[in-house]
């Protein structure tokens, strides 16, 4: 309500003012925020494994945050792939797309220099034929440090099936650093480990990267460098590239 609309408006009203304000500010609280994601990359790579077998991905996803003043959120994702798949899966059988399924919590333990997180993941591989075993559920804890525009993050991932390969830990050392100009450069390494080597089709691995990212507007531009210690690293896309992601 806009003072100079009811300039005309008797002083008993203008003591009521501030009530009204109150209400219309209770009334404007969100029990969530919502926001959405979009981002191109010349490769879609996670844990040092290439998943669109070194070609462009789009990926984008919304995200449901701040549910009820609280640190939950519930989130999708979703990203083309093209899976380094033997020639014995039909084409008809392989998977073109992956779907992201997030329900999470984060928070500060002790003061907003220490944060956690936890979340329960679902992946989903639709279209894919049922008796690859792609689709997997994931259980994921981080902590991370933040001091002086510089966060140090610890990540352990859990799967009781990945893959149909049985149980994965995975876990992962990472380091961020924000320069004055909003140029930032990280770095991480992580250990994978897998029950059924010979099922997935390669030894538990390490993989390490680095990338440098930079806001232009509303975009962020980040060029990034991956690589594993895998001996087939060539067969199973684990070998080392440089691939650029563009994200909005």
């Amino acid at each position: 309500m806009k003072l100079s609309q009811h300039a005309v408006l008797t002083s008993a009203l203008f003591a009521s003012l501030p009530v009204v304000q109150a209400a219309e500010t209770d009334a404007e609280k969100k029990p969530f925020d919502v926001s959405a994601n979009v981002a191109l990359t010349t490769d879609f790579v996670d844990r040092g494994l290439t998943y669109t077998n070194g070609e462009a991905a789009i990926q984008g996803g919304f995200d449901v945050e701040n549910i009820y003043e609280s640190g939950a959120y519930v989130k999708t994702w979703a990203a083309n792939v093209n899976l380094l798949e033997k020639n014995t899966v039909k084409p008809e059988d392989r998977a073109n797309i992956l779907v992201g399924l997030y329900l999470g919590y984060e928070g500060d333990l002790i003061s907003d220099k220490l944060s956690y997180e936890l979340q329960a993941a679902h992946y989903l591989f639709p279209g894919a034929s049922s008796d690859l075993n792609y689709d997997t559920t994931e259980f994921m804890a981080d902590l991370t440090y933040s001091i002086q525009k510089t966060d140090l993050g610890i990540s352990y991932f859990f799967s009781p099936d990945q893959f149909g390969t049985g149980n994965s830990h995975y876990g992962v050392f990472s380091v961020t650093h924000t320069f004055v100009n909003e140029l930032e450069i990280s770095g991480q390494v992580g250990w994978q480990g897998i029950e059924d080597n010979k099922a997935m089709g390669f030894d538990d691995y390490t993989h390490y990267g680095a990338s440098l990212s930079y806001p232009i507007g509303d975009f962020d531009v980040a060029i990034s460098y991956s690589n594993t210690d895998l001996d087939n690293a060539d067969d199973v896309g684990g070998d080392d590239r440089v691939y650029l992601t563009l994200s909005f």
